[in-house]
């Protein structure tokens, strides 16, 4: 009696664990917020590349200065940016979780003497406009990189200016910066508000970012294309018009926030399903 008693409670036991273990794996897949790329599902056709961004008809006439720079930047097969791209792999990332909707207001100035070239950017969109310190006092980023190296061969001295990438333009415009590096493409809309440099740069094909806990649930664009489908991209961007054209079935309940780090935070918890991004910088999220 005694063994079959003890042989019934190592039955109960080991049911136990297994159910215990089940529960586990469960709130383990529940809780696992680590993020991957949806690979072969989208074509999304040819890369435009990216350029820096003037006011409407070049005011101040800095498009020539801005071209040969590029042009240095780009020769030899690209091997200046490709130092840049080697150095900005080393340094540490932080995104800030804000950035001004609006511009500073204040004179650009200087202490070297030299005039001020006046950038403006978004800095939550790595490896191109981020900060390498914790203090998110220094800005970093291949976009960073190319205006400072326009602004010495132009003799000056960049300064950057921090904007949600949604006003950019319009500020642009209103003449608060001089120019614009911020992964930003040609397209016919910001052509009736801006001029366009020579490219500088081409970023791999966007990326779609999933939470890794979901990737089975997307097999292919047909299971994306749904109304169910919660996609996120960011404000104003090319991305956010790509995936609207390419899922139209789920592109009236789109979500569009002004910074990437936020659409992030809003894939891992839940509030979207899915998030389109420029290539390189989607995987510096999944990282």
């Amino acid at each position: 009696m005694k063994k079959v008693f003890a042989l019934l409670l190592a039955l109960v036991m080991a049911l136990a664990l297994v159910a215990c273990g089940a529960q586990t794996g469960e709130e383990d897949k529940n809780t696992d917020d680590s993020l991957s790329v949806l690979e072969n599902v989208v074509d999304w056709g040819e890369t435009e590349p990216y350029r820096v961004l003037v006011q409407k008809g070049d005011p101040k006439g800095l498009l020539p200065a801005i071209n040969a720079a590029i042009a240095e930047l780009t020769a030899d097969d690209g091997a200046k940016i490709k130092e840049i791209e080697n150095k900005i792999a080393a340094l540490d990332t932080y995104t800030p979780d804000s950035v001004p909707s609006e511009a500073s207001g204040t004179e650009a100035s200087t202490d070297s003497g030299k005039p001020v070239l006046v950038m403006g950017t978004s800095p939550d969109y790595p490896p191109y406009e981020f900060f390498a310190d914790a203090a998110m006092t220094e800005y970093a980023g291949i976009d960073v990189e190319v205006g400072k190296y326009i602004a010495e061969s132009m003799g000056m001295e960049l300064q950057i200016e921090s904007m949600n990438f949604d006003n950019l333009v319009t500020s642009l415009s209103n003449g608060d910066f001089d120019i614009v590096l911020a992964a930003c493409e040609k397209t016919e809309e910001r052509a009736l508000a801006c001029d366009f440099s020579d490219p500088y740069y081409t970023d791999l094909p966007p990326v779609i970012l999933v939470k890794t806990a979901n990737l089975d649930k997307y097999q292919s664009a047909d299971d994306i294309n749904q109304a169910s489908v919660i996609i996120g991209a960011q404000k104003n961007t090319t991305k956010a018009m790509a995936a609207a054209d390419m899922f139209p079935e789920a592109a009236n309940g789109m979500v569009l926030e002004s910074l990437v780090p936020t659409l992030i935070t809003e894939l891992k918890n839940g509030t979207i399903d899915l998030l389109v991004l420029d290539g390189n910088v989607g995987m510096s999220y999944v990282k």
